[in-house]
C-alpha cells in the first residue's frame, strides 16, 4: 500500500511539473512570434522559481532557433563587505540583498551595451556562500542572441530603463495561487516565506533566524518595488506547486527547530510549525531532476 501511494505521488507530481512546463513554453512561444526580441527579463518576488524558469524558457527558446545566454541579475552583486558597510551606514546590520542598493548597476550597464556591440563580454559570478564575486564568464555573442535577465531587479525601474533600448519583453513569475494540505490553507506569501527558509538554509548557507530577520524588510522592498510593476509585465506565470507544503514540510521542522525560546522569531517560527503539523509530508526523492522545485530543495 505504502508503495501505491508513493507511485501516486510520483506521478501527481510529474503531472503539477508538467503542467507548469507546458504554460511557460506557452509563454516562450508566444515571444517567439513576437518578432525580434533581444532581451528577456524574467522577474518576480523572492523565490518564485525565477532561476530555474530561465533554464526552462532558454531550453524552449533553443527549440524555436534561438541561441540564448542566461544572466543572473544577482551575479552583480557588490562584495558582502562593501554591502556590509552600506548596511551600517543607513543605520541597519543586516543586508538587503533586495534592494537596488546592493546591485552594480553601472556595471550591469555596461554589460548590456557590450553584449549587443562586441563578439564576447564577461558576466561576473556571485557566490552566496562566501558573499563575494569568484570572478567572471566569458559569453561569446552573435548577431541574432537573445539574453534573458534574471532576477527580483529586473522589474525595478533603474533597470528596466536598461533594456528598452535592445527590444526587450517582460516575464512576470510568481506563486499566485494557495494551497490547501492538512486541513490549512497556504496564502502565496506565506508560501514564498517557507521556500525562502528552505532555500537559504540549503544553498546560501543562512540559518532561520537570519532569514527571518530580513523578511519584514524583503515584503515591504516588495510592496514599493515589484508589485506594483507586474501587471505591466506582458507575460505572467503562476509557480504555485499543490504538492510544495509537504515537500518543504521536513526541511522547515529541522531548520526551524535552530530557533531559540528567546529568539524574536520563536513565536513565527511555531506558528508555522504549528500550521504544517498535520501535512502529510513528501520525500523531494519523488521531484524531477527538471522540476522547479529542484531550485528550493
Amino acid at each position: 500500500m505504502k508503495g501505491d501511494k508513493t507511485v501516486n505521488m510520483r506521478d501527481h507530481i510529474k503531472k503539477c511539473d508538467a503542467d507548469f512546463r507546458t504554460r511557460l513554453f506557452d509563454i516562450a512561444d508566444g515571444i517567439c512570434r513576437e518578432g525580434i526580441v533581444r532581451i528577456i527579463s524574467l522577474s518576480g518576488p523572492t523565490c518564485s522559481g525565477k532561476t530555474t524558469a530561465a533554464t526552462m524558457l532558454a531550453g524552449r527558446l533553443a527549440e524555436n532557433g534561438k541561441n540564448v545566454n542566461i544572466v543572473s541579475i544577482d551575479d552583480f552583486y557588490y562584495d558582502r563587505d562593501y554591502l556590509h558597510e552600506l548596511s551600517l551606514k543607513k543605520g541597519t546590520d543586516s543586508i538587503d540583498y533586495d534592494s537596488i542598493d546592493t546591485i552594480d548597476v553601472e556595471e550591469l550597464e555596461t554589460f548590456i551595451k557590450e553584449a549587443f556591440t562586441c563578439d564576447e563580454v564577461h558576466s561576473p559570478v556571485f557566490d552566496f556562500k562566501t558573499g563575494v564575486r569568484t570572478g567572471y564568464r566569458a559569453i561569446r555573442t552573435s548577431a541574432n542572441d537573445v539574453f534573458i535577465f534574471e532576477g527580483i531587479q529586473a522589474i525595478y525601474p533603474q533597470i528596466t530603463r536598461l533594456f528598452r533600448p535592445y527590444g526587450a519583453i517582460s516575464v512576470y513569475i510568481c506563486p499566485s495561487s494557495s494551497v490547501e494540505a492538512g486541513g490549512e490553507i497556504f496564502e502565496p506569501n506565506e508560501i514564498r516565506l517557507m521556500r525562502r527558509l528552505v532555500r537559504d538554509h540549503n544553498f546560501r548557507n543562512a540559518d532561520a533566524e537570519f532569514t527571518m530577520r530580513l523578511w519584514d524588510s524583503v515584503r515591504e522592498n516588495e510592496e514599493k518595488n515589484i508589485f506594483p510593476y507586474a501587471h505591466s509585465c506582458a507575460y505572467q506565470i503562476d509557480s504555485s506547486k499543490p504538492y510544495e507544503i509537504g515537500i518543504l514540510k521536513p526541511y522547515l521542522e529541522n531548520i526551524l527547530r535552530d530557533i531559540s525560546l528567546n529568539s524574536k522569531y520563536y513565536k513565527r517560527s511555531v506558528e508555522i510549525l504549528e500550521k504544517i503539523a498535520n501535512v502529510a509530508p513528501i520525500d523531494s526523492a519523488l521531484i524531477g531532476d527538471d522540476s522547479l522545485y529542484k531550485e528550493f530543495v
